[in-house]
């Protein structure tokens, strides 16, 4: 809130008081999990319970955190120098660490209002006529989305012992989670939103605003999964494995037609939400079916892959607004960038792979994990003669995209003469970083 009362040219200021900020709460959570043995998730059997602090509140949280303090020096970047973008950039971490973190009915309404509030203004502040296209778009979108919640969290309250009742509680708050994480076929805004607007805004709003409302869906999942007949759980389960199967389709398709970089990462945005909606399909499907190891593995597979999706994707759109020169980065006016800036595009390589799923970064892990979850033979959904179709269905998808982030990683080290402007894009060097060293450390830390 000091924020507020600084003059509108102090940026720097407002910029090193939202970092302090954020170092503060870093310390904080820091302080709250040592010395680090949390359950991955705290027993949420008790409707709208409170406040948690386990692995999943922990690992959203801290992601959150740290890709604001990626996020918040590029601000610099906007053509509106003045506080309101660190201050919505502030409250959008917040609203995401009290989704991801309670299951009181008030906090989530008040959260996923908070998020959707600074996720539009901070898209807005960019003032470029795309940017204001988009945050209109977005405001909308999350206008739809929070009645839904509202709607839906009414119905999960006072749903008691009523199935049907409970069942199209979570139905509805699927169809806000839909909108929220632009899931087909909830998704129409978001090539536009992510693809025209500015990229400092949407390297925050693509990479962290979403994962909130995707750890709230775990614990409201969790909450429901066992309270409902075993017929009533496979409608949610279903209803799971076609939004993540869309998803999945939508977005690597849509890659695959683009020749605009930032518009084809906005469609990859939406195939590695379907890859996370994959995680939330299995661990519904390993209570219904009590498969604990599917359980686990589909949990933190899905806890990794939050951290890999947000530095990979607050990474890639840092290095879009440094390396545009024009209104659009297309794949012609990145030939060469591998020659320009060797540090800068190296980056860029490790975060397209990272995507991709290559050992032994970050995303790798997540893959592999959520994949090995569906691949349990004990939830008998998801085979077919013997065979894991989700998985392969998945695995399949993963190799889809290979082929236009093989496009990028081409243009990039063509010969060219591409130029832009690298003063401030240490989020993508510190994010391919992360991506690394926590991919090689990751087997120690699970064993720890």
């Amino acid at each position: 809130m000091i924020l507020t009362l600084l003059p509108s040219s102090w940026k720097k200021t407002s910029m090193v008081l939202g970092e302090i900020a954020l170092a503060l709460a870093a310390g904080v959570w820091a302080y709250s999990i040592y010395p680090f043995h949390l359950q991955l998730l705290e027993s949420t059997r008790v409707p709208f319970g409170g406040f948690y602090i386990d692995g999943l509140s922990a690992t959203v949280s801290l992601t959150a955190i740290l890709v604001g303090m990626l996020v918040l020096p590029a601000s610099n970047r906007l053509k509106e120098s003045s506080w309101q973008f660190d201050f919505a950039l502030l409250l959008g971490v917040a609203g995401t660490i009290a989704l991801s973190s309670s299951t009181n009915a008030f906090l989530i309404v008040a959260g996923w209002g908070l998020v959707a509030v600074s996720s539009y203004s901070m898209v807005s502040l960019a003032g470029d006529r795309g940017s204001l296209t988009g945050s209109i778009k977005y405001a909308f979108m999350s206008a739809l989305s929070f009645q839904f919640l509202v709607v839906s969290i009414f119905l999960i309250i006072s749903s008691t012992s009523d199935f049907k009742i409970l069942t199209l509680g979570m139905i509805l708050f699927l169809v806000a989670l839909g909108f929220k994480g632009g899931i087909p076929p909830f998704h129409m805004w978001l090539p536009d939103v992510y693809g025209y607007s500015d990229p400092v805004p949407v390297s925050m709003l693509s990479s962290t605003m979403k994962l909130g409302a995707l750890a709230l869906a775990i614990r409201l999942l969790d909450l429901s999964a066992l309270a409902l007949p075993i017929a009533y759980g496979k409608i949610l389960v279903i209803l799971l494995v076609i939004l993540s199967i869309g998803a999945m389709l939508v977005g690597n398709l849509g890659g695959l037609t683009q020749s605009e970089v930032q518009r084809m990462m906005a469609y990859s945005s939406i195939a590695h939400v379907g890859y996370m909606v994959m995680a939330l399909a299995v661990f519904t499907a390993s209570l219904i079916y009590g498969v604990p190891q599917a359980e686990y593995y589909a949990l933190v597979g899905l806890l990794i892959y939050f951290a890999s999706y947000a530095l990979s994707k607050a990474g890639v759109f840092a290095f879009i607004k440094g390396a545009m020169h024009s209104s659009r980065l297309t794949l012609q006016s990145m030939e060469g960038l591998g020659s320009a800036s060797p540090l800068l595009s190296g980056s860029l390589l490790v975060i397209l792979l990272n995507l991709i799923g290559v050992p032994p970064l970050l995303g790798f892990w997540g893959k592999l994990f959520i994949f090995a979850s569906a691949a349990n033979q004990s939830i008998t959904l998801f085979f077919i003669w013997g065979f894991p179709w989700f998985t392969l269905v998945a695995i399949a998808n993963s190799a889809l995209s290979v082929f236009y982030y093989i496009r990028v990683m081409r243009s990039i080290y063509l010969p060219g003469k591409a130029t832009g402007n690298f003063k401030y894009l240490s989020p993508a060097i510190l994010s391919s970083l992360g991506l690394i060293i926590l991919g090689v450390l990751l087997p120690l830390l699970l064993s720890v």
